[in-house]
């Protein structure tokens, strides 16, 4: 069937061949949901990971203090990698097999896993969450494989359970955290994503069938590299920035180095002989909009996870005490005399103190809940009505709660209401995007179509978290210590704590993002007939 490009479609009509992806058509509803579960269960170590680590960044950064405020880089380097092979692996899964590059990713999933779980060095640290970040293709690649395999009534309905899962990294992430982290370390995170993937693989394997389709063309290589090259050079500047200088020649040059990357990427894939992907699909609106709305909207959702948990967890006695006693110790001067002569600068009045398990208790928890039901009900919505109405309402609650947590952030129970509201929120974005991407992509191209969905969204989680640091970095909160000869005072920067001041800046920046996704939701055209699971292709 021709593919157009026109934002009005012709109404729905079932492909010639619906058995070319080998579509469970007539299958029992037991083996369907069976191999839907396990797909949903073996791509939710994405969410999984991602709840579990970005919880404990504080935690990891007690353990690693030479990292300073880059300690945020073990969440930046999932967008930065995650960003550079997704494009690459969703292409591979369209070329080779989405079953067989969903394994493969799994692999390096597994040793990232045990990397982390077992290294002292920073640098080796990151190596291994960059080879976890390979998995975050994993997503992107079942949306597509739950396309060619689900009878096309069941696709809207189970995208929108693959974007939240059966409530494992939602709801029991939190608990597991605190639970392994109150018994052991951050450490032991890692080695039970280690477990988790290792029980699921030969699973997957096993009761997963393989897609037919498969697309006979040769990958894209420098197409490949200029993307994912381009989009990790401006990463760097945007992390780096506010340490580096923002506009020094020397930081710039990273930034003007990934827009010239990321411009030859496109001029190349107008020329190229087997493109990554259709030129023509990056210019059509019903794919461009959805792709600029998952960058600015995943810098919310990177910030969120960010941020919540890691003031939740700053506790001012604890930091204050700590540094009065290094200076003590570095001194020789008597603890009871050091409170009386260091003073502190800033205001931490969100600080809670909690512990992983109180956080998962008094936060997390209720904001996993609302998400695990409004994914899928986002999805079953968008066969009725379209999933442009649900798309404008997930991103204007999102923008909303951004306004919320900038004014109030000081007790738990404001933070509980306001992460309540973004977690429905959080469900009904995800719900409505990854179908929104099934129905604009012919399935030739599902595998790159999400995965180009995959890459602006951990690129905008990063570049989130990147900007939250910049921002946060200039706001340190300081101890003030008299001069042993009677001169000026020198004030020092307590490493990895911020004010309160910075904080609500962050927030107030990602409210402004989510403007600009609430107003490309406005003017877009797709998702305003209803959802059909990809039949229009």
């Amino acid at each position: 069937m021709t593919e157009t490009l026109d934002e009005s479609p012709a109404p729905p009509e079932e492909p010639r061949d619906e058995n070319v992806t080998g579509r469970l058509e007539g299958a029992s509803k037991l083996r369907i949901f069976s191999i839907l579960a396990v797909i949903v269960l073996f791509s939710e170590v994405v969410p999984l990971q991602y709840t579990m680590v970005s919880t404990a960044v504080q935690k990891v950064g007690q353990d690693f203090p030479s990292a300073g405020d880059n300690v945020s880089w073990m969440i930046i380097i999932l967008g930065l990698v995650g960003g550079a092979t997704t494009p690459i692996l969703g292409k591979l899964a369209d070329l080779l097999g989405k079953k067989l590059v969903l394994f493969a990713s799994s692999v390096a999933f597994l040793a990232g896993s045990l990397l982390c779980a077992t290294t002292h060095s920073w640098a080796m640290f990151l190596v291994g969450r960059g080879l976890q970040a390979v998995a975050f293709a994993m997503a992107a690649i079942s949306a597509g494989l739950i396309r060619d395999l689900m009878p096309r009534r069941y696709v809207p309905l189970s995208i929108g359970v693959i974007a939240t899962g059966f409530g494992i990294s939602a709801l029991a992430a939190p608990f597991l955290t605190g639970w392994l982290t109150d018994h052991w370390s951050w450490r032991s995170i890692f080695w039970f994503l280690a477990i988790y993937m290792l029980v699921l693989m030969p699973v997957f394997w096993l009761v997963v069938p393989e897609t037919k389709l498969k697309v006979k063309q040769n990958l894209d290589w420098l197409g490949s590299v200029l993307v994912g090259a381009g989009a990790a050079l401006a990463l760097v500047y945007l992390s780096n920035g506010q340490q580096w200088g923002w506009g020094r020649p020397s930081a710039f040059v990273y930034l003007l180095g990934g827009i010239a990357l990321l411009a030859a990427f496109y001029m190349w894939e107008l020329r190229a002989p087997e493109p990554i992907m259709d030129p023509k699909l990056l210019r059509s609106p019903r794919v461009s909009i959805v792709l600029a709305i998952g960058l600015f909207s995943n810098m919310i959702i990177g910030v969120q996870a960010y941020a919540v948990a890691y003031m939740a967890q700053i506790d001012k006695a604890e930091v204050d005490n700590g540094t009065v006693a290094g200076f003590a110790q570095a001194s020789g001067t008597p603890v009871d005399v050091l409170k009386q002569a260091l003073t502190f600068h800033g205001d931490l009045g969100y600080a809670m103190g909690f512990s992983l398990m109180a956080l998962a208790v008094h936060i997390t928890a209720w904001q996993a809940i609302p998400g695990m039901f409004s994914g899928p009900a986002t999805g079953a919505w968008g066969k009725r009505v379209g999933l442009r109405i649900p798309y404008i309402i997930a991103l204007s609650i999102m923008t909303a709660t951004m306004v919320f947590y900038a004014l109030w952030h000081s007790t738990w129970q404001q933070m509980m209401i306001v992460s309540i509201i973004y977690g429905i929120a959080f469900g009904m974005y995800y719900g409505a995007a990854n179908n929104l991407v099934v129905e604009a992509v012919p399935q030739e191209q599902q595998g790159i179509g999400a995965s180009m969905l995959g890459l602006t969204q951990s690129f905008g989680s990063a570049v989130g978290t990147a900007l939250l640091t910049a921002i946060i970095s200039a706001h340190p909160y300081q101890v003030v210590a008299p001069s042993a000869t009677g001169g000026a005072p020198t004030t020092i920067d307590i490493p990895q704590v911020y004010t309160d001041e910075g904080w609500t800046l962050g927030f107030w920046a990602m409210a402004a993002a989510g403007l600009v996704c609430v107003i490309l939701a406005v003017v877009m055209k797709a998702g305003r007939t209803p959802a059909t699971g990809g039949t229009l292709h």
